[in-house]
């Protein structure tokens, strides 16, 4: 018995120390059920960073981009904007209103005035003068307040009309006739010695630029642009036209001088239309004026006639009027119907040539008739007081300008005439000395 329990007890010894050195068992996990993405998730890629989702804003106001001209007007729209020129004060303001209303409002500034720096200064070309007698000679230091930046060269741009391309080959544009002799050279006073000893100024000096100060050159606004025309002194020179004393001559001088104020019309940019200069003679006039100054022979330098100062046209065309001739065509334009692109051979005066403006378009009637006067102009015969000359084989009225005998364009004309004029002895137009009684028209 006591042996039985003693190896029963040996046995529970011997379980208990293998079961102490057996290792431990790893417990086996219960199964959990794979969690299932939620339906609406999208799979994010193993190295993308999951960015929560965020409104969308609405993209932000985009302010309308300022035209060129509505640029400009940020400055000349102020009233009181001025420059000072010399001693003289120029308004710059522009009135968009009113600008808004003209011809031009749909054209941005600098489609004109170009080649000019957007902010000030602006360093934009001045050429001074083409408004007659309001500024000084191009030579002079001091300058004036008449002056402008807008070329033709501009207008043209738009003004595409081969008449207004025409324009800047034309004399109105580059009165060569009178800044140039006939071999192409600038024309300057020349000091002449006369037959009796004494030395005489003979021509103009024109490389001064003194004709600039009235006339045309490269700007279509000269006659286009609205301006303010002043007389220097108030009165009617055919009032004094047949007074030739001294103190006659200087108020005829100063009668006769008008200026274009181009500043009055900054703030409208206001132009004038076809329509506008052609049924007026006040913008021709400001330039196409002047008076006869009586006898100016000069025995010394062998030339006989009347002097004329300027270019009397327009008083000449009324002095017409009075001697019953062209009552009713007094307006420059009746006749002179294209003045953008009028050459020598488009004026009365080269009508005989060829030209465009001749009597005859109106007088078909009175053309000449046989061979007797195929040499004599309309106006050699029918001015009412100049005498005449050869010019390149034409019978012209002939005028003293600056001691040089010139074929003048005159308007001053009569319906009777004067044989006496041509046929008279050491003539110097080739005629004959007796008149022979022919019909003529």
């Amino acid at each position: 018995m006591k042996k039985h329990l003693l190896f029963i007890g040996l046995t529970l010894v011997f379980a208990v120390v293998v079961a102490a050195c057996a290792p431990t068992p790893t417990p086996v996990p219960t199964p959990v059920p794979p969690t299932q993405p939620p339906p609406t998730a999208t799979p994010v890629p193993p190295t993308a960073t999951r960015v929560p989702p965020t409104v969308t804003a609405p993209p932000p106001t985009v302010m309308p981009t300022k035209s060129a001209s509505e640029q400009c007007l940020t400055c000349h729209g102020n009233k009181d904007l001025t420059m000072k020129v010399g001693d003289e004060s120029v308004p710059l303001f522009v009135n968009a209103t009113a600008f808004a209303a003209g011809k031009h409002s749909k054209v941005e500034c600098t489609a004109c005035h170009t080649g000019i720096s957007p902010t000030p200064p602006h360093n934009a070309k001045r050429t001074y003068g083409s408004w007659a007698r309001f500024s000084v000679k191009d030579t002079d230091v001091a300058k004036t307040r008449n002056y402008y930046t807008v070329t033709a060269d501009a207008c043209l741009k738009c003004h595409t009309d081969a008449k207004y391309q025409a324009y800047l080959k034309s004399e109105h544009a580059t009165i060569k006739d009178l800044k140039f002799t006939a071999d192409g050279k600038p024309r300057v006073e020349i000091k002449v010695k006369g037959t009796d000893g004494k030395e005489y100024i003979v021509d103009e000096n024109f490389v001064a630029n003194d004709c600039e100060r009235c006339h045309i050159g490269n700007s279509c606004a000269t006659c286009h642009w609205k301006t303010q025309i002043k007389q220097k002194q108030a009165g009617n020179v055919l009032e004094l036209w047949t007074k030739y004393d001294a103190t006659s001559d200087t108020a005829k001088g100063a009668m006769t001088e008008y200026g274009m104020d181009w500043t009055v019309n900054i703030a409208s940019h206001e132009f004038l239309n076809a329509k506008a200069l052609t049924s007026s003679n006040d913008v021709c006039q400001a330039c196409h004026i002047g008076y006869v100054q009586g006898n100016k022979s000069v025995a010394a330098l062998g030339i006989f006639g009347i002097g004329i100062r300027r270019h009397p046209q327009v008083q000449e065309l009324q002095l017409s009027a009075q001697h019953g001739v062209h009552e009713t065509q007094q307006i420059c334009a009746n006749c002179h119907k294209d003045l953008h692109e009028m050459v020598y051979k488009n004026t009365e005066h080269g009508a005989r040539a060829g030209g465009k403006t001749q009597c005859v378009n109106c007088h078909a009637d009175k053309a000449m008739k046989g061979p007797a006067h195929k040499t004599v102009t309309c106006i050699g015969c029918h001015d009412a007081e100049l005498t005449v000359q050869l010019d390149h084989g034409l019978v012209y009225p002939l005028a003293l300008k600056h001691n040089l005998t010139e074929s003048w364009p005159s308007h001053n004309l009569v319906k009777e005439v004067k044989c006496e004029k041509c046929h008279v002895a050491g003539n110097k137009v080739n005629a004959s000395e007796k008149v022979t009684p022919a019909k003529i028209h």
